[in-house]
């Protein structure tokens, strides 16, 4: 065991229980998946980090942990999450990013929020699809998901209005008045991981899930704003652990402890920043890009998408892609614009990413990316961003996971991220696409006889 871990606390749980008796019927296996969003590694291998995340700390000991999680291309919360239960890249799932590509600004910042986007079986699917019953709160890409429960990820607007959308969108009707009056007060908009947490216990509690994914949004929220390390984030870390420790005193109430494994992940690392590069400027003044009086895109014949520390370029005459690489080269060697990387169709295809982009971006540490086109670098808008190449280490995400299902003990490694939902489906036994990833292994090893 990692030094770091060796005197950690025993489960919460107390997960190794007393075993059913004989007569029994078997106990249906239950998996509930945690992701807080933003959540870096050193939280739990950091020992000063560690000492204030006690429940996550208490997992960690109980089971395994990743060193590190190799996410996918790019480093941003659909396309991570759609992974994180398909065991797939984005250009097998189809998210290939969180917003859709829309340089005319006609959808109003869609995002990929229904789940008929997605081209393969994702985690609670499947076990729908094997009688068990499935339920997600705030997880994206699940409006219109087939689930028991669902209170699915739906931004909107922060006008309070946008609560009445939610209450549409989920299911079964009256999920979120009932679970309101379990705990005692309404739910407000926007949504708190308070929010979040309430509804997952009483998911658990009144629903008997299968499956649950609950998605942590505060923690992205404060190192966006403050960066990464700064004492907000550190203050809302620590809250979201007490926030696990409420999720997982949920289950053991209900009885479930002896049946259910609890896998905390997170969806990318994080970034401080300081420049923005907008490559929509460059495609403007060579005349790939036309704007009105206002702004507004009103053609264009390339166009750069942000998924902030990297991006999309698409051309649309296979014919302009000499001239718009040659512009990108020209950019890439000035080191004032920041590009680490240009991707083309070929290295695109090889890392999983968007199918349709002609090339790709990726920037040096402390810039960033966006879709202006008014200036070509400026300063960025905020502290702390990701959506960089996931194989740099700054950018992994996590992965801790306890229960009766994991004898296994300590550090697993580097893994990758498709390798989470093929692990979680053979816990449920149920199947997911044949070239998903790999599954950890979850089984500690025999002993050698003398």
């Amino acid at each position: 065991m990692s030094r770091y871990l060796a005197p950690l606390a025993v489960f919460v749980l107390g997960l190794a229980g007393t075993p059913p008796m004989a007569a029994q019927p078997p106990v249906e296996a239950r998996v509930v998946l945690i992701s807080i969003d933003g959540l870096m590694p050193s939280s739990y291998t950091d020992p000063a980090l560690a000492a204030q995340m006690p429940h996550l700390r208490a997992l960690a000991a109980s089971g395994i942990w990743a060193d590190g999680v190799v996410g996918v291309l790019p480093t941003v919360t659909y396309p991570s999450h759609t992974t994180l239960i398909t065991g797939v890249d984005p250009a097998r799932h189809g998210i290939y990013d969180n917003q859709i590509l829309d340089p005319e600004g006609r959808s109003n910042g869609a995002w990929y929020w229904y789940a008929n986007a997605i081209k393969v079986p994702t985690l609670p699917m499947a076990a729908r699809a094997r009688g068990l019953r499935a339920a997600a709160v705030t997880w994206p890409v699940t409006i219109g998901m087939d689930l028991d429960v669902n209170a699915p990820e739906y931004i909107g607007s922060r006008h309070e209005e946008s609560l009445g959308m939610l209450r549409v969108l989920s299911q079964p009707p009256g999920l979120l008045d009932a679970a309101a009056n379990l705990r005692g007060k309404p739910f407000g908009w926007p949504q708190t991981d308070r929010d979040r947490t309430d509804l997952a216990s009483y998911i658990i509690r009144s629903h008997d899930p299968h499956v649950l994914l609950v998605h942590l949004i505060g923690l992205d929220s404060a190192q966006h704003n403050a960066g990464p390390g700064s004492p907000e984030a550190l203050r809302t870390m620590r809250e979201i652990d007490g926030y696990v420790g409420e999720i997982i005193d949920s289950v053991r109430a209900a009885g479930r402890a002896d049946s259910t494994t609890v896998a905390v992940v997170s969806d990318h690392g994080f970034l401080p920043l300081e420049r923005q590069l907008q490559p929509n400027a460059a495609f403007r003044l060579a005349g790939l890009l036309s704007v009105n009086d206002r702004g507004a895109v009103t053609s264009w014949r390339a166009w750069f998408h942000s998924s902030g520390g990297s991006g999309y370029v698409f051309v649309k005459d296979a014919a302009d892609r000499p001239r718009v690489k040659q512009l990108l080269d020209t950019l890439q060697r000035d080191a004032a614009h920041g590009i680490r990387d240009v991707w083309d169709r070929d290295a695109l295809a090889a890392r999983g990413a968007h199918p349709d982009a002609d090339f790709g971006l990726d920037v040096v540490d402390g810039f960033y990316t966006g879709a202006g086109h008014d200036v070509l670098v400026r300063a960025a808008s905020n502290k702390g961003g990701h959506g960089f190449a996931p194989e740099r280490p700054a950018l992994h995400s996590s992965l801790v996971m306890g229960g009766p299902a994991v004898t296994r003990r300590g550090s697993v490694g580097v893994v990758k991220m498709t390798q989470i939902a093929p692990t979680l489906a053979g816990i449920l036994d149920v199947r997911l696409a044949a070239d998903a990833g790999v599954p950890l292994v979850l089984t500690a090893p025999r002993a050698t006889a003398r």
